[in-house]
C-alpha cells in the first residue's frame, strides 16, 4: 500500500509539471485521429518499464525519494518516440 501511495503521489506531480501543450501533425490525419494516437502513445509511455528499476525495499534502510523528474523526462521520450514512429512530427 505505501510504493502505491507513492506511485500516485508521482502520478500527480507529473500530471502538473507539463503546462505546455505540443502540436502533433502527420498528412492526412485529423484532429480525432491525432488525439486518438497520442492518447495511444501516452498510455504506452505511462506502462513502459523504468530504465532504472527500483531495487527491493530493505528493512534496514529508509525508502529511496522518487525521481519524478526523471520519470517525466523518460515517460515524455517514450511519447515523443511512440508519436514519430507513427509518422507524426511536431508543429513548429
Amino acid at each position: 500500500m505505501k510504493n502505491f501511495s507513492y506511485l500516485f503521489l508521482a502520478a500527480a506531480l507529473l500530471a502538473g509539471c507539463e503546462s505546455r501543450s505540443v502540436a502533433w501533425q502527420k498528412a492526412g490525419a485529423d484532429e480525432a485521429m491525432a488525439g486518438q494516437d497520442a492518447q495511444a502513445c501516452q498510455m504506452k509511455a505511462r506502462t513502459a518499464p523504468s530504465p532504472h528499476p527500483q531495487p527491493p525495499a530493505s528493512t534496514y534502510a529508509a525508502p529511496a525519494p522518487l525521481a519524478v523528474d526523471e520519470r517525466g523526462q523518460f515517460e515524455r521520450a517514450q511519447f515523443r518516440g511512440c508519436m514519430e514512429e507513427k509518422g507524426y512530427s511536431q508543429a513548429r
